[in-house]
């Protein structure tokens, strides 16, 4: 008898053995389009988070995986798994990563989606911002911008006034000699990443150098571009206001630690202020006196895109755009102070009634966008060796700007 339950015992489990696992992975490994995956990289994940669970909340059959990631080497790490065919459906991206991502295919046109009331909803710019070729790439997020921030305790203790949206360079310039105390102290009157080609557009654009991307082309060693090269060599080397500036990280810290009296950096790191209690302000850049242009930061637009391997590119679109909607940006306004894409929330109360917000728009309306054509990248590498061998390794400006322009030229084509 007990021979006979042990073996029907022992079928059973033989059964379960192999129905529970083909089970398994039938479910976890199954092909349907109601699982999707999704990357997201920067601020605001706990937003996202939230409204995916509405989402699910609404739509039962649907199963969205999250995944947070660096935003450190996110481009190498989206081509290296679209190769293999098994890029994430959806992801959020900054604008210039679009242009490479669409240039390769690995991503797909959100044109046949897009009907015009829904355009309609957004910003021009912002719609702009992630178009190229006659295509649009990327559902707009939000938009980040450069500003000027000042710590308002080390103006008061040097007696100087606030800087206000009439400055110009020399303003900026005298300010930053008079903040800056190269004793034990080791305060600095203005820090900023300054070899970094992120940055370095907005210099370019204040002594007239015009768009950074005009006629099928990247320019960097016009007069205008040296003319900013040299300014930005002078605030290093003959006034000696500007330090901590090999990377963001170190001119951020420094502004976070009282090392740095004015910061050049993006709207994204007002919450960060805001958690620490710093007493700082923000104000758009100087005007540069020569030129009478305004020293002008580059605007990105961050924005859903839909991946070349999306099992279901309908019902992306569905998530892209509830992720997109009013409520997220709302939340997002509120926890980040992330500027809206939407037109309806740029005129709102919510806007502009929040000074934080309203600084980076005043700063946006004198700014340009990043282009998504992929010869930004080749850009971007070629200016962050040009500032390194300029601004570090001291070698003469005029050439190093036309070595990099070569290298640009032979990378597009042209």
């Amino acid at each position: 008898m007990v021979s006979r339950y042990l073996r029907i015992t022992l079928i059973s489990l033989l059964i379960i053995g192999i129905v529970v696992p083909i089970f398994y992975f039938s479910f976890y490994n199954r092909t349907d389009d109601s699982v999707i995956e999704i990357w997201y990289s920067y601020e605001g994940i706990d937003v996202i988070r939230e409204r995916i669970l509405e989402y699910e909340d609404l739509n039962p059959e649907v199963d969205i995986i999250l995944q947070e990631q660096p935003s450190s080497s996110w481009l190498d790490k989206f081509i290296s798994v679209a190769q293999t065919g098994e890029s994430p459906d959806i992801f959020l991206a900054k604008g210039s990563w679009f242009g490479e991502l669409a240039g390769l295919e690995y991503i797909q046109p959100l044109t046949p989606f897009l009907s015009p009331q829904k355009e309609a909803e957004f910003l021009p710019s912002a719609i702009d911002g992630l178009s190229f070729e006659n295509e649009l790439w990327g559902l707009p997020l939000w938009l980040d911008s450069i500003l000027l921030f000042y710590n308002k305790n080390l103006f008061d203790q040097a007696g100087l006034s606030y800087p206000n949206s009439s400055w110009t360079d020399s303003d900026l310039v005298n300010a930053a000699v008079q903040l800056t105390d190269r004793s034990e102290n080791q305060v600095y009157g203005l820090v900023w990443a300054s070899i970094s080609p992120y940055m370095w557009p907005s210099f370019q654009y204040g002594f007239d150098h015009g768009p950074l991307y005009q006629d099928d082309q990247i320019i960097v060693n016009d007069t205008a571009s040296v003319d900013a090269m040299e300014f930005i060599y002078d605030l290093k080397y003959f006034h000696r206001c500007v330090h901590y500036d090999d990377s963001s990280n170190s001119a951020t810290q420094a502004f976070i630690a009282d090392k740095g009296a004015m910061l050049i950096y993006g709207g994204w790191f007002t919450p960060t202020l805001d958690a620490l209690e710093i007493n700082y302000g923000m104000q758009v850049l100087p005007l540069i006196s020569s030129t009478n242009k305004r020293i002008t930061p580059m605007v990105e637009v961050k924005g859903w895109g839909i991946s070349k391997d999306a099992k279901n590119s309908s019902l992306c679109y569905d998530i892209i755009s509830f992720l997109t909607d009013k409520k997220t940006q709302e939340d997002l306004v509120q926890s980040e102070y992330k500027v809206p894409t939407l037109l309806e929330l740029i005129n709102s109360p919510t806007i502009t009634d929040n000074l934080v917000i309203n600084s980076q728009i005043e700063q946006i309306k004198y700014s340009q966008y990043y282009p998504l054509d992929p010869i930004y990248n080749a850009y971007s590498d070629y200016m962050r060796a040009a500032l390194q061998f300029i601004l570090v390794d001291h070698q003469d400006i005029q050439t190093t700007l036309d070595e990099a322009q070569a290298g640009i030229i032979a990378n597009s084509g042209s």
